[in-house]
């Protein structure tokens, strides 16, 4: 199951990501630097399976999906479009991994979005399933799936 999510988790965000912004994701070790300004989207998955999918991106890549959604260029954008731009890109991936996932008795919650900088978000209880790491023209984006802890 571990590397089926770890293979859903890379092939789903890839395609959303190259749709949806019309850049390929490609596979990186690095992380964004510390103090970084990121955009970051969770949806959670109920039912027959449960997890949490966190969306994580570099402002840049926050900034570059939104052009993609709204044809704004960056300098146009209205501070809540990179938040919009990443709500929706984290609901995309999350609904298709529910559908992997489980092919019934799941629910997707609605996106809950963070944007900043030093900020770090708690989830009690829950395991690391798989962290990836990309990055979408230079920009990072980190993809990470919890779930229950036993």
């Amino acid at each position: 199951m571990q590397q089926d999510i770890e293979r859903y988790v890379s092939e789903l965000s890839g395609a959303v990501w190259e749709q949806v912004v019309g850049l390929p994701l490609e596979p990186t070790d690095a992380a964004p630097a510390a103090g970084t300004q990121t955009v970051e989207g969770h949806v959670h998955i109920v039912g027959a399976w449960r997890g949490t999918l966190v969306l994580q991106c570099s402002e840049a890549a926050a900034k570059r999906a939104a052009e993609a959604f709204f044809h704004t260029a960056p300098a146009d954008q209205a501070p809540e479009d990179a938040v919009d731009a990443v709500a929706e890109l984290t609901n995309m991936i999350g609904g298709n991994l529910k559908s992997l996932m489980a092919e019934d008795g799941c629910a997707l919650s609605l996106p809950t979005v963070i944007a900043g900088a030093d900020f770090s978000v708690r989830m009690p209880r829950t395991r690391l399933v798989t962290r990836q790491m990309f990055t979408a023209d230079r920009a990072p984006v980190v993809v990470t799936v919890l779930e229950p802890a036993a």
